[in-house]
């Protein structure tokens, strides 16, 4: 007898309804397999008795959606998703609409871009070609925390709170040094992985707090630096609207509050994955990635 093969994790497809894309098998009871489709936002898994309608095991058993969905959980007779997805035409169509020109259009150049890449230049500026790794040798911490400082204020990714608290932190000179230790091996690092991801998050979570500012270990200040060093690289982690955005794209993030690898690793990924899908669109680098997120799925 050969074996089924509707199994948990499976992809298949189905004949008759090439437009809803492969599909993976979340749950299976008896005859019934529950399918989450690519390309149909439903949050319930189709329910497909297999023993009437046989779907196709798909050729490929890897698709860069389908691998990264959040878990899904029972509800009465169905298999749900946390949230309805909005499928990859969904989010393009959403952006062309708003920004007919795409990653050029002027209005998209002034709202998203424009002030995020200025902000890089000034890193380039002030601490690129090595300059980082001269001051923190020559010990001019204070010099180095300034002009990190003055970089991060081009932009408004962080709160007035979170300014304010990594603005008190640096003061120290010894956690500061720190700091800019762990960075610079992590922005010199030829891969981004726990050996380097991690140290440069203790430094960060190491940083002193004054009594009554916001927690400087947040993902804000944690992912500012290496996001405007490095935009090609790295990707900037603001909580709220970037676990609503990982949440409506239907793709796993393993959020955790508390900056840690895994989460950060997860969030490379879907800035990877969508960079690849959108190949067509010919996004620059991972500022115009992040802010095609935050456009279609922040909410």
């Amino acid at each position: 007898m050969s074996q089924n093969p509707y199994q948990i994790g499976v992809l298949v497809e189905l004949p008759n309804r090439p437009e809803w894309g492969p599909g993976k098998i979340i749950a299976v009871a008896g005859s019934k397999v529950h399918i989450i489709f690519r390309d149909i936002p439903d949050r319930v898994a189709k329910k497909i008795d297999v023993s009437k309608v046989a779907p196709r095991v798909a050729n490929s058993q890897t698709d860069p959606i389908l691998d990264n969905l959040p878990p899904a959980k029972q509800e009465g007779e169905n298999w749900v998703l946390p949230r309805q997805r909005t499928t990859l035409q969904q989010a393009v169509e959403f952006f062309m609409h708003k920004f007919p020109g795409g990653f050029g259009d002027p209005g998209y150049l002034k709202e998203e871009r424009g002030y995020k890449w200025l902000a890089h230049e000034r890193y380039e500026i002030e601490l690129g070609n090595g300059l980082a790794g001269r001051l923190l040798a020559e010990g001019q911490i204070e010099e180095l925390s300034r002009k990190a400082l003055s970089v991060v204020a081009k932009v408004n990714l962080l709160s007035l709170y979170e300014n304010a608290a990594m603005r008190d932190a640096m003061k120290d000179r010894e956690a500061a040094e720190r700091f800019f230790s762990a960075l610079i091996d992590l922005l010199n690092a030829p891969t981004i992985d726990a050996t380097v991801f991690s140290p440069y998050i203790k430094t960060v979570c190491d940083l002193p707090a004054e009594v009554g500012r916001a927690r400087v270990a947040s993902w804000p200040v944690a992912t500012i630096l290496p996001f405007l060093a490095q935009p090609h690289r790295f990707m900037f982690l603001k909580p709220q609207v970037t676990t609503e955005a990982a949440v409506r794209l239907g793709f796993h993030l393993h959020y955790d509050p508390q900056p840690n690898w895994i989460t950060y690793d997860y969030l490379l990924r879907m800035g990877k994955t969508y960079a690849d899908l959108l190949t067509r669109l010919r996004p620059k680098d991972l500022i115009d990635i992040q802010s095609f997120i935050w456009v279609t799925c922040s909410g």
